[in-house]
Parts: structure tokens; sequence; C-alpha cells
């Protein structure tokens, strides 16, 4: 039984290796969108070079040759700042380190005598490599949901920018540029490479929303974006379009705000439910045991 357990998971090994080995056609759209990028990244920030740079490409080339497509977390990839690449490569990273523990921690308590048997350290190595390999999603869902709310953030202070410099006198394109541009941090910087995207290429405001909304993923900002198209289409004032977007951040925030402290509340009150239960037991302990004696 351990013999052949052993067997079919070092066949499993060598076949994902060979599968890892083997080169794959990239497909043309996705070849030309990559070559388009490195183009348009600054300099020093471009991938990295070096064996580092080698190794997370070659972590997605075995993380695709499998058959997962990390397409599905561009939106997520993107808010964080991280590419394909590189989360292939922490995603096999923490697949190899934490089968890599389980196995010391098995070894380790056969050292120790307790003997655990073999399919059953084989058992905990998988476990760690499948904990490892879907635990880089877990943590990357959990980055992006943190990076959204503070866009969120960012966006509701933006829009009372917004808001201010139209009741100002300001035009309602020259406001949500000017606001994109008084204020730092990456969310604004976000903000400001839409409109200067927008204004390179001669396109209204709301498309570099629509598409900045379509990359990170955040859905107020494509909110943002339809009020502000449809203001111009349909001849709404602009001023008054912009100044219920902001009210509406601003109280969807508010909300945001008392629903996390009223989770904390409960989670909080979770320790005290657990002492007023054993205190209960405690106490009512010694007058049950009589009862079922005398019974």
């Amino acid at each position: 039984m351990t013999a052949a357990l052993v067997g079919a998971l070092l066949g499993a090994g060598v076949w994902l290796l060979g599968r890892g080995l083997v080169r794959r056609p990239v497909p043309l759209l996705r070849a030309v969108s990559e070559y388009r990028g490195q183009r348009l990244r600054p300099d020093g920030d471009g991938a990295p070079s070096g064996w580092r740079g080698r190794a997370e490409r070659r972590a997605l080339h075995v993380v695709e040759s499998l058959g997962f497509d990390l397409g599905t977390l561009a939106a997520d990839l993107r808010i964080v700042g991280r590419t394909s690449a590189q989360h292939a490569f922490a995603k096999l990273s923490g697949a190899l380190a934490a089968s890599g523990a389980l196995a010391v921690v098995g070894y380790g308590a056969r050292l120790a005598g307790f003997a655990p048997p073999v399919w059953g350290i084989l058992i905990l190595v998988a476990l760690g490599v499948l904990g490892g390999y879907a635990g880089a999603d877990a943590a990357l869902r959990k980055k992006a949901a943190e990076r959204r709310d503070e866009f969120l953030l960012a966006l509701s202070a933006y829009m009372d920018l917004v808001k201010i410099l139209v009741a100002g006198g300001s035009h309602s394109d020259g406001a949500l540029y000017q606001a994109a541009a008084v204020a730092s941090g990456w969310a604004f910087d976000e903000l400001k490479a839409a409109m200067d995207w927008s204004r390179v290429n001669g396109r209204p405001p709301a498309a570099g929303f629509q598409r900045l909304a379509a990359e990170i993923g955040v859905a107020d900002v494509e909110e943002l974006a339809a009020t502000i198209r449809l203001t111009a289409e349909q001849g709404a004032s602009p001023a008054e379009a912009l100044a219920c977007k902001a009210e509406m951040l601003s109280a969807v925030e508010l909300a945001n705000a008392r629903m996390k402290a009223d989770a904390t509340t409960e989670r909080m009150s979770i320790p005290t439910v657990v002492v007023a239960i054993a205190f209960v037991m405690f106490v009512g302990y010694p007058a049950l045991s009589s009862l079922l004696e005398m019974l």
C-alpha cells in the first residue's frame, strides 16, 4: 500500500515536471499585450531581471501548463500591483514551503519516537502543497479587498473635492482633472492616470473612469463613469449630479464604517459569552452531579 502510494506520487511529480518543462505556444494577443506593456513601463519599473525574473516567468509557464488560468485574478493583481508571473512564483513558492515544513514536522515526529506512518506524512505533504498553492490566492484576494476599501475612501475624498470645485465655478471636466492632481497617494495616482489617459487619447473623462473600473474591479468607479456620461448625453446639470454622487459615496463609506464597527463589537462579545457559559457549567455541575447520583 505504501509502496504504491509512493510510486503514484513519484509518477505524478515526474509528469508535472515534464509538463512544466515542455514549452507551449503563447497566444498572439497575449504576446502583443505583454510586449506593449513592457514598452510602456518606465525605466526601473519593468519585470525583474536576473534569476528572479527567469524564475517568475518559468513559474508562470508551469502554472499555465497545469491548466490554471490566472486571468480570472487580473483585477486583483492590477489593484495590488503584482504581475501574473510574480503571483505564479508566489503560488509555487508557497506550495513548496508549506509541503517542506509539513514534511520536516512529520520527519521530526518520527525522530521523536511518535513514528507516524509514511502514508500519513505523504498526506501531510500533499495537504501542504494544496494549502500553500491556494493560500496565495486567498492572500491576494484579502490584499485586493483592503486596497479596494482604501480606494473607496480616496474616491469619496476625491468627489468631495470635485463638488467643492464645481460649487466654486469650475467646469465639471476641469474639476475632475484638478481634483485628481491636487492630492497624493496611490489611489489618486490611479485617478490621475485615468484622467491623463482620457486627455491624451482625446476621450471624455467618463472613458478614463470606465477603463479604470474595468482594470481594478471597483463598481463605484464604473457608476461614476456612468453618471458623468449620462449628464453629458441627457443634458443634466453636472454640478448636481457630481454633488449627489459625492454625497452617496460619503453615505456608503459611513455605512461601511458602521458595519465594520458592529462586526467588531459582535466579535468582542464572543469571549464574554464563552466565559458566561463556562461559569454556569462550573456552578451547575455539582448540583447536576448530585441529582444524577440520586437517580
